[in-house]
């Protein structure tokens, strides 16, 4: 395979020339971006495992030795320490729980950076850590791109990135988002990812709410789950919430796709902000004690759909 390297201002494209004849739109473009992944969880893991499928050289790293395990078999290199995984990077992700873990890790990244990388943090933090980090990173871009799509988005490949931060930036990134998700919108400056992310979750929070007491009333009144969750999906009452986590809870499948304990600490950043915007959110605020009940019982590491579980102890009560 005859193959000449192209210059994309970010790492190199190499055209291989293998059945493209003397037509260069012909050719598969191999992408020779190194990239660094940090925070391999449930969304992390998976994420990576898309990058390495589309050709990308990755070099990742998580606490916990397993999952780099796991990407290694499918092709991944292993860093051996944070610092490591920025230094050989030019496009650096992290895929991470809680605001402190980021702002610790990018403040440990960032110096091993080099001016032309891009660092780009997919978790779900608060818009002040996102405009923070961004500060702290001065000439080197970071795009704040929180994700959403769940477990089952990112293991498909079809997850939205709400992506904040330097347009020119988010442009160069594209294809290593376009490898990872079906959506990546540009949503403005620093800190605005991270707000249309909480955003999300408001609509998330009481969407989830609505299929569990919706779903409720139809079990009471003796009414089959799967026809009637066939019958609201094809209209007004139809939703992502509905095909999907109303289809688990029929099944009595409470496994996470997005953890409950994940999901109430979103909800305390979206009334952090709400506080500060002068914002009623009655909805956030009843769902949020709903999640408590659900959390007082050991079901934070189950599936948002357990609260399911919730309002039919309720019912029962009643």
């Amino acid at each position: 395979m005859q193959s000449a390297p192209w210059s994309s201002g970010l790492g190199r494209l190499v055209f291989s020339q293998e059945n493209a004849g003397s037509n260069p739109a012909g050719a598969t473009i191999l992408f020779m971006i190194p990239i660094g992944f940090i925070g391999l969880g449930i969304m992390g893991r998976p994420m990576a495992g898309h990058l390495v499928k589309a050709g990308f050289p990755v070099r990742v790293f998580n606490r916990s030795i397993g999952p780099v395990e796991r990407l290694v078999s499918q092709g991944a290199m292993a860093a051996d320490s944070v610092e490591d995984c920025a230094r050989q990077a030019e496009i650096l992700f992290t895929c991470l729980p809680e605001d402190e873990t980021v702002l610790a890790v990018w403040r440990t990244a960032l110096p091993h950076l080099s001016l032309e990388s891009i660092g780009i943090d997919c978790s779900t933090v608060s818009p002040d850590t996102a405009r923070a980090i961004a500060t702290e990173a001065g000439k080197i871009a970071f795009l704040d791109a929180p994700i959403t799509g769940g477990q089952w988005g990112a293991e498909a490949g079809t997850l939205t990135f709400m992506v904040g931060g330097d347009r020119l930036a988010f442009e160069r990134a594209r294809p290593a988002f376009e490898a990872m998700g079906r959506k990546i919108i540009h949503t403005g400056e620093s800190g605005s990812g991270q707000m249309t992310k909480l955003t999300n979750q408001i609509a998330v929070a009481t969407g989830i709410l609505a299929v569990c007491e919706a779903l409720t009333f139809a079990s009471a009144a003796g009414l089959d789950l799967d026809t009637t969750i066939e019958a609201l999906s094809s209209g007004a009452a139809g939703s992502w919430a509905m095909e999907n986590l109303g289809t688990r809870i029929a099944k009595r499948d409470f496994n996470p796709g997005f953890m409950v304990k994940l999901l109430q600490k979103d909800l305390r950043l979206v009334m952090r902000q709400a506080d500060r915007l002068g914002v009623a959110l009655p909805g956030v605020a009843g769902v949020r004690e709903l999640f408590k009940m659900l959390e007082t019982e050991e079901g934070e590491r189950l599936g948002i759909q357990a609260l399911a579980l919730v309002i039919e102890k309720l019912s029962r009560q009643r």
